[in-house]
């Protein structure tokens, strides 16, 4: 229940008497028990609570804190992937047991077991009796969830809304607390929630298959004319490029990144897997982006290529340390040009944007990336600004201190900015 700080606390409730098949193991000097328990059985009076609805590990106030760091959305996502994904999984929830009087039963198997007809040696035979067997939960118990809290509070919110749910079955481990040793419970849940490695965005662009901007990025990575070649992708987890890296065109997580800003008026779910027919549409979608980006500026291809190209002020079209290059060429252009495509598409005006873009000049070290976009080096702030000069430039801006702006920029680097930048 919520208390007048809005904070969870749990009435001390003796639940029914259950019985769990489990497995016994350790490692460490840790001893758990790995099981599964129903929905029902897990949310029914609060037999499982979150550490911070827990007196046990931490003083009020520090529980305190920790309600308040508790994300309301990634509940609601995990709620509605619970309620809406029939191949839903969850990984196990792992909980600690304190007080009450948990009791532990072996499983006595015969002499004689045997598997595809052979029997088992004595010494498997001990060590699979160790290991087999019930625990039973008297209902007395505190568990609380040292790893999966946002899981427990989702599954909760989905069988609020959904009590067909109560059936199914959620992998658990359990592990034994004492109160004697919370430092030692603390440090498991700190390990646990701090260095637990989580997936990078480029290992779950590869391996999602609900996100249907992963499944988008893959098939283009697999179909498109010129994603599709080998080196344009570079190798990196990351969204940018990699100084060392004077080859590639773009990255796997700025293709994504883009493609959800291409699909972003479709306000799509990415924790449910669309349709096929509909996953067709959104590919057409957006590989008539990358279509028209390669259009838009051929001189990618030739440089893909190999070939020494030149913008008219002498710079090299490539991606350099010495006058940047292309903006076009890192990551961050072409996110930038993803945004501005999105306006013209949405008015019916890409014949306008296919007039003026060539028009523009994306040498960073040319009249209108300068002191922006770069200085000796590829500039990290004012990314307002970034996107609205070039909006600016193509008549799309409807702000009135742009100029003042980008003379602040200027005088930051001792230059007086002279009003050169204009539209088209």
């Amino acid at each position: 229940m919520l208390n007048r700080a809005g904070v969870y606390t749990i009435k001390l409730i003796i639940m029914k008497r259950i019985n769990l098949p489990c497995l016994r193991g350790s490692i460490g000097d840790w001893s758990f028990f790995s099981t599964v328990m129903k929905i029902k059985d897990i949310v029914e009076d609060n037999r499982i609570i979150t550490v911070s609805e827990s007196a046990e590990l931490y003083t009020q106030r520090i529980n305190n804190i920790l309600q308040r760091e508790i994300n309301q959305k990634r509940i609601n996502q995990i709620k509605s992937y619970l309620l809406d994904n029939p191949e839903r999984f969850f990984s196990s929830i792992i909980v600690a047991i304190h007080n009450g009087n948990p009791i532990w039963s072996d499983f006595d198997i015969e002499a004689q077991f045997r598997i595809e007809n052979e029997l088992v040696n004595e010494d498997e035979l001990h060590f699979i009796e160790n290991k087999l067997g019930v625990l039973t939960l008297s209902g007395r118990e505190e568990i609380f969830a040292l790893d999966g809290q946002h899981r427990l509070m989702g599954i909760r919110a989905a069988l609020a809304e959904n009590s067909e749910l109560a059936e199914e079955e959620i992998p658990l481990i359990f592990v034994v607390h004492r109160n004697d040793y919370k430092e030692r419970t603390r440090r498991l849940f700190t390990v646990l929630n701090k260095y637990a490695e989580k997936p990078k965005e480029a290992e779950l662009i590869i391996l999602d298959e609900d996100d249907a901007s992963a499944i988008l990025t893959r098939r283009l990575l697999e179909e498109h004319y010129i994603l599709s070649i080998e080196n344009v992708i570079s190798s990196t987890n990351s969204p940018s490029i990699p100084t060392t890296d004077s080859t590639s065109f773009t990255t796997i997580v700025m293709i994504n990144r883009i493609n959800k800003e291409i699909l972003k008026h479709h306000n799509l779910n990415y924790t449910i897997r669309p349709t096929q027919e509909d996953l067709d549409l959104y590919f057409i979608e957006v590989s008539n982006f990358w279509d028209y980006l390669f259009s838009s500026f051929p001189n990618i291809d030739r440089w893909l290529n190999g070939s020494e190209i030149r913008f008219d002020n002498g710079d090299l079209f490539n991606r350099n340390n010495d006058t940047g290059g292309s903006l076009i060429l890192r990551p961050i252009g072409q996110h930038l040009f993803a945004k501005i495509y999105n306006i013209f598409i949405a008015n019916n005006e890409l014949e306008t944007l296919s007039d003026k873009i060539n028009m523009i000049d994306f040498n960073l070290n040319g009249s209108i990336c300068k002191y922006i976009y770069w200085k000796d080096k590829m500039l990290s702030k004012n990314e307002a600004l970034k996107r609205d000069v070039f909006l600016f430039v193509l008549g799309k801006y409807h702000g009135n201190d742009i100029q003042n702006s980008i003379s602040s920029l200027y005088s930051n680097f001792g230059i007086a900015y002279d009003n050169h930048i204009q539209p088209l």
